[in-house]
């Protein structure tokens, strides 16, 4: 009799066991795409030389441009994880009112983003729906094309083609596992970085009646980034067992 009884608990329990709700693992590989969203900024900027003005307001824009990425998270507990993330973006740049005679300018934007994030998730791995806000820093690098250079200097403007920037970012935004190792994640950040120079002047300066243009660069410009992610996960140490037996 009780023999049966265990036969009968095991069979009961297998079933059981294989229908457990998948989890999330402890690593994440995820490639994400969208928008990224730029800011625009006017500065006073003095003007030397000129007998007809002494400081012209110089605008710089950055507009609305795609962006991709790729990700690697780690899962450290049911509420902690960090990511190292890169992504690419092009948000061409405009500059207006530069001289009398170059009212606009546009120039291929192209920007790097490098940067180590923290974040914190307050429902625990075993729940498919789970928000998060994270926080973190790195780098960006602002560059510039040669086509887009040559077109600068043209009309007076000498820029640097590639501009690194310290950077901090904040963001949020919720994950869902469709089923055992995949998982969709929607994502908004908002990146925090100096406005880069580009090598320009912070004067504009008058020669001979020939504008060379500058521009007072000054402040922190804010770079807002929404996409959406398909996320690859896998735990180590199972990993590492499946190596063995092949």
């Amino acid at each position: 009799m009780w023999r049966l009884i265990l036969v009968f608990s095991v069979c009961c329990a297998e079933p059981a066991l294989a229908q457990s709700p998948p989890e999330y693992r402890e690593w994440e590989f995820a490639g994400f795409a969208g928008g990224s969203f730029g800011d625009s900024f006017r500065f006073a900027t003095p003007v030397f030389g000129s007998d007809r003005e002494t400081s012209r307001t110089v605008g710089m824009q950055y507009s609305p441009g795609y962006q991709v990425g790729v990700r690697l998270t780690q899962y450290f507990n049911d509420f902690w994880a960090a990511d190292l993330e890169y992504s690419y973006s092009l948000q061409n740049l405009r500059f207006t009112n530069l001289s009398p005679d170059v009212q606009r300018l546009s120039v291929n934007n192209y920007i790097h983003h490098i940067d180590y994030n923290v974040a914190y998730m307050p429902l625990p791995r075993d729940s498919r729906f789970r928000p998060y806000v994270n926080a973190g820093t790195g780098a960006v690098l602002f560059f510039i094309n040669g086509e887009s250079l040559r077109a600068a200097s043209q009309q007076g403007l000498n820029l640097r083609q590639s501009t690194w920037e310290f950077l901090f970012n904040l963001g949020g935004g919720v994950r869902y596992l469709v089923m055992d190792q995949f998982a969709v994640s929607l994502d908004v950040k908002n990146s925090l970085s100096g406005i880069p120079k580009y090598a320009i002047p912070s004067s504009t300066q008058v020669i001979d009646g020939q504008y060379h243009p500058g521009i007072a660069v000054d402040g922190i410009m804010q770079n807002w980034q929404l996409s959406a992610a398909a996320n690859f996960q896998w735990d180590e140490w199972n990993f590492r067992r499946r190596k063995r037996r092949n």
